[in-house]
């Protein structure tokens, strides 16, 4: 008996003891990698269940386990590995994987290679890297991160426009903007600005024809891929993500002006002027504004910056997500508003995105549906900008003691009170956009599979803008004045339908030779819908209806529709993994000229660490150099342009009582129009040492683009007033340098920085047989933009100072000003080259990032300082005190071709010199572009798991943000502008006007938390 108690007490205790190691208890570790540096995120799981964590920023974990169960540890670029929970503190060293550390790169047509396959330079940024200060633009967080990608913002406000340009300029009247891919599907910049940058997992940028061959004419300028976020793969455990981001917008610059002279005209001090052509300021009282308040004629620094407000945006997005091995989801809904930094401008976004996949054997199904509406509501830009109104003010006026909407308080008869357009100017913009992107797989085998892509895209934009006019009672001279109401209606509606099938192959020929194809077709068609409606002298002022205006209502209607189709070839040979071959060929069909054109590339990429081994010793971790050549088309040409076509001939005297007539377009196309062509070049080299501590990547390339179209101006007697032809020639050339140092890498402390330098260059070599110049797009006045033969482009023309061989001002020895000379080079619009620097500061939790370009050797042209000049406020008006003045370096032609130091002869000086002389000649208004900019600062703080623990949170991180920091620019750049600003996205690079607000700059903070 007493034996078998001792056997029962036994197998008690040893029942005891297997329970309670059955029990969960809680489990710590640290996780490091190859070469034992802590690692953060890395993946913590329980097998078989959807008990999970991550490891923190030290690469420490804790989670409850049993014994008996399995902790599985994975990590991009690295194996991942699985041990068991039998102790409650653990190491886990992770092996890299040398496939996954190489990953896999989206290239053209969604098709994914991995880097040492691609002959051509590109550049992965991702999620993190793309919002780490918060922009709102999704374009503008790229800006001074990506050497070759220039990112201009074109101008302020609520809801800003950006121009993105790779590589310089290729077309002389073509789009030189890079292509945009949105999840394999060509799409618009409007769609990249459109996307909530928060759903964006990575943008690939392929910078030059070589990468784009297989996008056809339009991945001629390079191409930015976009890939959105999917789901997780954690066993359908739902992710959740808040993401609110807060910002405040200042305006961060206004021009210095001269504080000598007050409201006056002629000399003489005038109440209701909106110039500082009056006497010297002496601090008196003196009658000021229509009302004539009483007030110091004083100088006031920046006297309207009173006028602006600090503008706010915020940002809040929640996404949801889950997935496994067999399929996933995401949904995510983001909302902007912006209220600017002009009153009562105000810009609203709404984004939802769905993003699904799933795989059932064979057949595999990925789509996703983005649908963005926006409000856009913004003063001015009608009759005239606010900004334009402001920089009028006289420097003794304090713009906000006649903040009464009422132009009968204003403080100038000549000018409308920008506080009375911000009621009465107004324009409105509401649009809706609807993308949905379907891509169905079929696999054949393990070798063969089949790929069908398609999207439909629409847009829908309603326009309302209207001017309720001002009619002015005789307060001044003899006449009043009478500002014409106006209201005007418009709607414009694009549809885009896009498709690509794709065969794709994946063969291992022999042990050692790979073989990977793709043959396809695509198909595009591209619609645009508008109609718009204006009319004139509204009957009851303020009231904004059709059937309130005076008189007919004038109507456009424009309708256009593109189709392109082509078939296309992609193939790819790797040999021992070290050598690559790349050739691709397409030929395409559109509807915009009559005959098809073929294109091609063919490139190599060789690793020559793979292939000796120990080549470049302990010191070159890595090296890789490529090549490519590539012959991509780009047909510029737009619809209907070469054919015949007719437009009202109402300038010509009709309609005559009920009777329409119609002429012939007298600017005409050759009917026999084909593409342009760029030949392109190009080599790089990659390089990596000590284990990624020191990266090197250079560029250079080179391509010739002919058979550009340009339109000419042919003989009058042929009664064409332009004729588009093929003609033009260019050759672009540049270097790409890439340098990535980490000097710092230790268990609690990292710094990396990155600098990347890029310096373009387009020079014009042919324009046509009789012409060695073509203007490009509109003129500011009489200053534009051209291409010239044997210079480089963009290049800014206009009037200049006549000069003598040496250099020197000719002067009129009647007048003593200066003479001027026409369509005279004053200077290049792109820069010599581009230095960024990025850096990346990391202590524990705690990170610190900051985002700096420099561009110099081009210039702008900056029309703020040209009405300023028109005041009498700009510096330079009140220097010599507007006495006549000996022109400087100035010289006398004392007979034909024979020129004198001008001693003695002065200008006529005064207020009619600079509004007259002056302000005639464009190159007083040409100015250097070279600006230092801080970017981005932001701050960020991850909390740990340990801290979050109680919260039932997977993650909380929080950060402080600021874009536009600040900006150095020369001194002759009196703070006018930011030199990137342009009146368009087009061509015509450079040239600035009053109608942008003033430079901004903006910081905050933001909060996320996963579940």
């Amino acid at each position: 008996m007493k034996t078998k108690l001792n056997g029962f007490l036994t197998l008690f205790i040893a029942l005891l003891v297997q329970i309670s190691f059955a029990q969960e208890r809680t489990v710590n570790g640290i996780v490091t990698d190859n070469s034992g540096f802590p690692t953060p995120g890395v993946n913590v799981l329980v097998k078989g269940t959807t008990l999970g964590t991550q490891t923190d920023f030290d690469g420490k974990f804790s989670i409850k386990a049993a014994p008996d169960q399995i902790l599985v540890f994975s990590f991009i670029g690295l194996k991942t590995k699985e041990v068991f929970a039998s102790s409650t503190t653990m190491n886990v060293k992770m092996e890299d994987d040398a496939f996954e550390l190489e990953g896999v790169v989206v290239t053209a047509l969604g098709i994914k290679r991995k880097p040492d396959e691609i002959t051509t330079a590109t550049q992965l940024v991702k999620s993190d890297e793309l919002n780490q200060a918060k922009a709102t633009n999704a374009a503008v967080g790229l800006v001074g991160k990506v050497s070759g990608l220039q990112i201009n913002t074109v101008n302020n406000g609520v809801n800003p426009d950006t121009r993105i340009q790779l590589r310089g300029f290729r077309s002389i009247t073509g789009n030189n903007e890079a292509l945009i891919v949105i999840n394999g599907v060509i799409s618009t910049a409007g769609a990249f600005a459109e996307l909530n940058p928060e759903i964006i997992e990575s943008v690939n940028i392929m910078k030059g024809s070589n990468g784009a061959a297989l996008y056809g004419s339009r991945g001629s300028n390079g191409v930015i891929i976009v890939t959105t976020k999917k789901g997780t793969k954690e066993n359908e455990k739902f992710k959740i993500t808040l993401n609110t981001t807060y910002t405040v917008e200042e305006a961060s610059m206004f021009p210095k002006l001269q504080s000598r002279f007050g409201q006056g005209y002629q000399g003489a001090q005038d109440f209701t002027e909106n110039t500082n052509w009056g006497a010297e300021l002496d601090g008196s009282l003196q009658p000021t504004g229509l009302e004539q308040i009483m007030l110091p004629y004083s100088f006031i620094k920046d006297n309207y910056k009173p006028f602006f407000t600090d503008g706010s945006t915020i940002l809040n997005s929640v996404a949801i997500s889950s997935g496994d091995e067999n399929g996933y989801i995401n949904f995510s809904v983001g909302n902007q508003k912006t209220e600017g930094i002009i009153p009562g401008d105000k810009f609203t976004k709404n984004n939802f995105y769905l993003s699904t996949g799933k795989v059932a054997g064979k057949w595999s199904l990925n789509g996703n549906v983005t649908y963005t509406t926006s409000n856009q509501n913004t003063a001015g830009g009608v009759e005239g900008s606010i900004y334009g109104a402001l920089v009028q003010v006289p420097v003794n006026v304090p713009v906000q003691l006649f903040n009464n909407p009422d132009n009968a308080t204003h403080w100038t008869y000549w000018e409308l009170s920008p506080y009375w357009k911000l009621k009465n100017e107004r324009i409105s913009n509401k649009g809706q956009t609807f993308e949905g992107v379907g891509e169905l797989n079929y696999k054949f085998n393990k070798n063969i599979d089949l790929t069908y892509r398609a999207s439909y895209r629409s847009t829908s934009f309603n326009r309302v803008e209207f001017f309720n006019g001002y009619k002015t009672d005789v307060v001044y001279w003899d006449s009043p004045f009478d500002y014409v109401s106006s209201y005007e209606v418009g709607n414009t509606n694009t549809r885009t339908l896009y498709s690509d099938v794709l065969l794709n192959f994946d063969y291992e020929l022999t042990k050692d030779i790979t073989l990977k194809a793709n043959v396809g077709n695509n198909i595009t068609n591209s619609e645009i819908n508008a109609l718009s409606v204006r009319g004139e002298k509204l009957v009851i002022p303020g009231l904004y209806n059709m059937s309130n205006i005076t008189g007919n209502a004038i109507p456009s209607d424009f309708k256009s529709r593109e189709r392109t189709f082509a078939y296309f070839a992609n193939v790819d040979l790797g040999y021992k993994d070290y050598l690559f071959f790349n050739l691709t060929a397409r030929k395409d069909w559109t509807s915009v000229i009559n005959d098809p054109f073929f294109y091609y590339s063919g490139g190599v990429s060789f690793i020559p660490t793979k292939a000796f081994p120990g080549f470049g010793g302990k010191a070159l971790t890595f090296a890789k150099l490529s090549a490519s050549y590539v012959k991509v088309g780009n047909a510029i040409v737009g619809p209907y342009d070469i054919n015949d076509r007719f437009v009202s001939a109402a300038a010509v005297g009709f309609p005559y009582s009920t009777i329409n007539s119609f002429g012939q377009t007298i600017s005409l196309a050759d009917a026999n129009l084909e593409n342009e062509f760029n030949l392109s070049r190009e080599f790089n080299v990659n390089l990596e040492f000590f284990k990624r501590r020191i990266t090197f990547d250079a560029s250079y390339y080179y391509s010739d683009n002919k058979n550009q179209i340009l339109q000419t101006s042919p003989s009058t007697t042929s009664g064409a007033a332009s004729a588009t032809i093929n003609i033009g020639e260019t050759v672009s050339q540049g270097i790409e340098f890439d340098l990535g140092v980490t000097p710092v890498k230790t268990e609690d402390f990292t710094w990396d920085f990155r600098f990347g330098y890029s310096a373009p260059k387009t020079e014009v070599t042919k324009v046509t047989p009789n012409s060695d110049q073509v203007a490009v797009g509109g003129y500011i006045g009489t200053a534009g933009i051209a291409a010239i033969k044997g210079e480089q482009f963009p290049m800014i023309v206009g009037t200049g100072y006549l000069r003598d061989n040496n250099g020197n001002v000719v002067i009129d020895a009647a007048t003593g000003d200066p003479l001027k000379a026409t369509n005279v080079k004053l200077g290049k619009t792109t820069p010599d080259y581009i230095l960024g620097l990025t850096t990346n500061i990391r202590y524990k939790n705690l990170k610190l990032t900051g985002v700096f370009d420099y561009r110099t050797g081009h210039v702008f042209y900056a029309g703020v300082k040209d009405g300023l000049i028109q005041n009498g406020s700009d510096i330079v008006t009140a220097q010599n005190g507007r006495e006549p003045f000996i022109f400087p370096n100035s010289v006398i032609e004392t007979a034909p071709g024979v020129y004198t130091q001008n001693t003695g002869v002065t200008t006529s000086g005064g207020q009619d010199y600079f509004t007259g002389i002056y302000r005639e000649i464009d190159e007083n208004f040409v100015l250097d572009a070279t600006a230092f900019k801080c970017r981005e600062i932001a701050l960020s703080y991850t909390f740990s798991q340990k801290m979050i623990q109680n919260l039932k949170v997977d993650g909380i991180s929080i950060g402080l943000n600021a874009r536009n920091v600040f900006m150095i620019l020369p001194k002759q750049n009196r703070n006018y502008t930011d030199p990137e600003f342009s009146f368009t996205t087009g061509n015509n690079v450079g040239l600035s006007t009053g109608a942008q607000a003033p430079p901004t700059r903006t910081y905050g903070f933001n909060i996320n938390i996963t579940f």
